[in-house]
């Protein structure tokens, strides 16, 4: 299984649905910033170019697109493998990027904090992993 999340700014908004019209998320800041804060949090995260890394967890690996820009607009992780682990991740290194979580399989933010109920796929009912961080 594989899915992707697009990290970005959009403090203020609930939901995707929240966007005015012609709305354009704020940077996340210059790429070796966004680079540096997201070793910072994953220190095995490798970026074998300026614009791709990765990360491998136990039973799932997440790639980090940051594209061509020289000021990260968004990133790009495409994560292969369902797990507890890779949800914790995701939630580090959002709140690390001061970044909302988007998953494009939902079509709408991760509550990492909020309704337990609300926004998560089936699969993602999982109880809150070590560190503390739940599913959705």
């Amino acid at each position: 299984m594989s899915w992707i999340v697009y990290l970005m700014g959009a403090a203020g908004f609930d939901s995707v649905r929240d966007f005015p019209e012609g709305w354009a998320p704020p940077p996340l800041g210059p790429r070796d910033a966004v680079i540096r804060q997201l070793r910072d949090v994953l220190p095995s995260l490798v970026f074998p170019s300026p614009t791709e890394g990765s990360y491998h967890g136990e039973g799932f690996s997440i790639t980090f697109d940051l594209g061509p820009w020289e000021v990260t607009p968004r990133v790009r992780l495409l994560v292969h493998g369902p797990s507890r682990e890779a949800l914790d991740v995701l939630g580090r290194v959002a709140e690390a990027l001061d970044a909302r979580a988007l998953d494009t399989g939902l079509g709408d933010f991760m509550r990492f904090h909020k309704d337990p109920a609300s926004g998560r796929h089936v699969w993602r009912d999982a109880p809150p992993s070590e560190s503390g961080w739940a599913p959705a």
